[in-house]
């Protein structure tokens, strides 16, 4: 298979995006003051779920939603008129609900949301899970200091994002990294990231002839996967969002072969 399913124009769209949730992320810095103690967390539960009030004040959510949308039409042009149509209508209330919505990433909600208003059904949800990144990133630092002592099956123990991405870096370290917040915490080399089974015999390697620098690792237990990304190969350093993005192939692959929840 083919790495490159993804166009050249879709990757620079997010690249884009990318560098718009820094500059944002570092805006919103001293405007949000997130500090978490771990001391008032169960460390066995995803932080996001357990916050008493949301880490997304409207107003900065808001702002981050406009500057999402300057880059969409920057580089989608086309999209100009109904992204304009659809921020200028958001109400407050509006943007609340779209804060609790991408939150618990409530896709059924933002599809309703794009029929009621005549919108494509990709762009709600899409604007809003954007515009929400750069406060998972917020989020994520304020754990940096101990989301190691977080022992979460299955999910990222920062926002809850179901495990799909990993880094084995110098020396065959694998660290877990999450695609939506970019937390980055320690994993045991061979054990299944999905049910906790560490018998090597039930863990194998997929690999693809075209790519070196990444593999599916599957488990036999539960029927689900990970994958593997060897940042020794890699000519730069990227963010786990982008190396989700530019290692969809093995998604692809990995649901073929029957691999993945629902399979």
């Amino acid at each position: 298979m083919n790495p490159n399913v993804v166009s050249e124009e879709y990757l620079n769209l997010q690249k884009a995006i990318i560098n718009k949730h820094d500059v944002l992320r570092e805006r919103f810095q001293a405007e949000l003051n997130l500090h978490l103690s771990k001391d008032e967390l169960n460390e066995e539960i995803p932080v996001l779920p357990q916050l008493k009030g949301s880490p997304v004040p409207g107003e900065l959510y808001r702002k981050s939603i406009k500057e999402i949308e300057s880059v969409l039409s920057e580089h989608q042009p086309e999209l100009g008129e109904e992204l304009s149509r659809l921020t200028a209508n958001l109400t407050d209330e509006d943007i609340l609900k779209w804060i609790k919505e991408s939150v618990t990433y409530n896709t059924a909600y933002f599809q309703t949301f794009a029929e009621k208003n005549e919108l494509s059904a990709w762009l709600p949800h899409f604007l809003a899970e954007q515009a929400l990144r750069p406060f998972m990133h917020l989020l994520a630092q304020a754990c940096r200091p101990f989301i190691n002592e977080f022992e979460v099956m299955g999910t990222c123990p920062c926002c809850g994002e179901p495990h799909r991405l990993a880094k084995i870096e110098n020396k065959g370290r694998k660290f877990l990294y999450c695609p939506r917040c970019e937390t980055e915490w320690k994993q045991r080399r061979l054990q299944c990231v999905h049910c906790g089974d560490d018998r090597h015999e039930h863990l194998f390697y997929i690999t693809i002839k075209e790519d070196e620098t990444a593999k599916l690792e599957v488990c036999e237990t539960c029927n689900n996967y990970l994958k593997l990304v060897e940042t020794k190969k890699l000519l730069e350093k990227k963010t786990a969002a982008l190396l989700d993005l530019e290692t969809i192939h093995l998604d692809f692959v990995a649901q073929e072969e029957g691999y993945g929840e629902g399979q």
